[in-house]
């Protein structure tokens, strides 16, 4: 994604200096997040598709922040999914229709506490955000060779 002006325009996002430290941060929580659905998956599939889609949003905002931005609106996380999307491109369309179904899955579960998810469900948002921690990693490391990065 070359242009980032209807999204500054519109208020979406502001540019910062690329901090590798908090990108790393994200990328470690996200990690950390994953570890945890683990741990949860058995008692409340629900839950467990949340902290799986979580790591994601972590994920989506530490590839923004390698590029020097970071959302700021009132919509973060559709904003967070969307750029996720054009920074990584058509090759990964699937990933990211995935990562906005469990975004809004997620909203429902949490503003109107209802259960969106099974257990299959769960493990199949577990994979989801595997693949993108995958991706994220390898992009953020591919567009900063310099940082020295522990993750």
């Amino acid at each position: 994604m070359k242009d980032w002006g209807e999204y500054l325009k519109k208020g979406l996002v502001k540019e910062q200096r690329p901090n590798f430290d908090q990108i790393e941060q994200q990328i470690v929580r996200a990690e950390k997040d994953l570890k945890t659905f683990g741990l949860v998956l058995g008692s409340d599939p629900e839950w467990a598709c949340t902290i799986a889609y979580q790591a994601m949003l972590r994920m989506g905002r530490a590839l923004m922040f390698s590029y020097g931005y970071l959302p700021a609106d009132g919509q973060q996380h559709k904003t967070v999914v969307e750029i996720t999307g054009k920074l990584l491109g058509e090759k990964f369309d699937l990933l990211i229709q995935y990562f906005d179904r469990m975004r809004r899955n997620r909203n429902v579960f949490f503003y109107d506490s209802i259960d969106t998810n099974n257990e299959a469900q769960a493990k199949k948002s577990f994979e989801t955000a595997g693949s993108l921690l995958k991706v994220v990693k390898d992009t953020i490391r591919k567009n900063n060779p310099q940082a020295d990065f522990k993750f």
